[in-house]
């Protein structure tokens, strides 16, 4: 089993977290479940989440009707799954990376735990790059030095853990709804609800083929929560009530995600936005503009405080010796993980957010929509009922059937991609289906599990019976 931290956090906010991704003991459990709805609530009130709803009228040429059943839809799918996932966290007490060695085993959660650093430092930079584009609004003092400061800005944060997160997210919660209040009442009278399908769009592909790829935008946002979800409940008491928990989560994620996208659909139907930042400018007066922008840079700061404290945790996961000496705690990890953040933001966010933004979506589904087949799998079929920490701790079980199931489904979704980047040869034939790779990952990963898993204790029970 993982060291246990001998240090004592208790419910200190500005106390640098002992604990890495060792089990939480019942002495250190406190908290309501309420903070998981101010901490997702906060989260998901940032720029990104408008930026994103931008997505389904400017590229993908929807109707503000069909974009609003595409936007719901996508967000509850994937809000229904946080919460889950959630429930998971005071189950066990510890990391949502570490419980899907369950399924894959040591050895083979290395494989998603590396691909959640990778993502957190995507997202990190995706966030980041519009931090930085309010911040140059404000202070015209350059990309380098304002990525600087929001760099240090989320740093502080992410360093001192779970507690100042959880403190930081439930004040911002209130602040940024004050904010984002004020400019959803000033959107509102201007946006055109009548806007037709336009079928000169970037990315149009036929009005089912466009709704599929829109559902999947927003369901990729949700997506990359779900990596995260026990993270920020595994210190709650183990006895906390499921539909609290998951209520909280749930609709932590819904309410904020659904009204950004629906804001940022309806701002699409204004004005041409070529930078995010374009979606406030010019459409309110000058003092509430600056009020704006200074919620892009704090719901920057809520949003990426989750990337680098899951990523490091992620990273932590890799427990190796190399690894271990390079990041032997986790506030060094979440140091690394803002540094190479900060390094892709500076590299990447000054030419085409838009469509990088769709692209880095995508890419993030394709491999979350696998691994959660397996992970939900394994939990409704083995580890419902356990309460057993140390089956995700130890090297033994070093390769398990999840990692096989996983690879193999992603193989079989690769068919069906559709993104600038790759189109996959059915998705190529039949451009009209969209984006369907997500479902199919799901469904050939979950059936696979379950195959592997019947077919191994069958093997299991032929071996023991010819030793007897």
């Amino acid at each position: 089993m993982e060291p246990v931290a001998n240090e004592f956090y208790g419910e200190e906010v500005l106390h640098v977290e002992p604990h890495g991704i060792d089990p939480i003991s019942s002495q250190e459990r406190h908290g309501k479940p309420s903070s998981l709805f101010t901490l997702w609530f906060s989260a998901n009130l940032e720029f990104a989440t408008l930026t994103l709803g931008v997505l389904s009228v400017g590229l993908f040429g929807l109707s503000m009707a069909q974009a609003a059943a595409s936007i719901v839809l996508g967000t509850v799918m994937g809000a229904l799954c946080i919460g889950i996932l959630t429930t998971f966290g005071y189950k066990w007490g510890i990391p949502q990376l570490i419980q899907s060695r369950g399924a894959f085993g040591f050895f083979g959660n290395f494989l998603p735990a590396g691909f959640n650093f990778i993502a957190g430092i995507g997202w990190y930079a995706v966030n980041t790059v519009l931090g930085v584009y309010a911040l140059q609004w404000l202070l015209p003092i350059g990309f380098l030095p304002s990525l600087i400061i929001m760099i240090v800005l989320q740093a502080v944060v992410s360093i001192y853990g779970h507690n100042l997160i959880h403190w930081v997210e439930r004040v911002s919660a209130l602040v940024l709804g004050i904010i984002f209040v004020i400019v959803t009442a000033y959107a509102v009278g201007h946006i055109h609800f009548g806007v037709p399908v336009n079928v000169k769009a970037p990315l149009y592909s036929g009005a089912f083929g466009s709704f599929i790829l829109s559902v999947g935008a927003s369901l990729s946002y949700m997506m990359g929560w779900l990596t995260f979800s026990s993270d920020y409940s595994r210190y709650l008491p183990q006895t906390t009530r499921f539909g609290k928990a998951f209520g909280a989560s749930f609709w932590g994620n819904v309410i904020p995600a659904v009204w950004l996208e629906l804001l940022g659909a309806g701002l699409a139907t204004i004005k041409n936005v070529a930078t995010p930042t374009d979606l406030v400018s010019g459409l309110m007066p000058h003092t509430l503009v600056v009020f704006a922008m200074l919620a892009i840079i704090l719901g920057t700061v809520t949003a990426n405080v989750l990337n680098i404290y899951s990523g490091s945790l992620s990273l932590l996961a890799i427990d190796v010796k190399l690894i271990r000496a390079v990041v032997p705690k986790r506030w060094v990890a979440a140091m690394l993980l803002g540094v190479l953040g900060g390094i892709l933001s500076y590299f990447a966010g000054a030419k085409g957010y838009y469509g990088n933004y769709d692209n880095f979506l995508l890419l993030l589904g394709y491999w979350i929509s696998p691994w959660l087949a397996v992970v939900l799998t394994d939990y409704a079929l083995y580890r419902r009922s356990s309460l057993r920490i140390d089956q995700f701790y130890g090297e033994s079980g070093r390769v398990r059937a999840g990692l096989w199931a996983f690879i193999l489904g992603l193989a079989a979704s690769s068919l069906f991609f559709n993104q600038s980047l790759y189109i996959g040869p059915i998705a190529a034939k039949y451009p009209q289906i969209g984006d369907i790779s997500y479902y199919v990952s799901f469904v050939v990963a979950a059936l696979l599990y379950v195959i592997f898993m019947k077919f191994g204790q069958k093997s299991s029970v032929q071996r023991n019976a010819k030793a007897a």
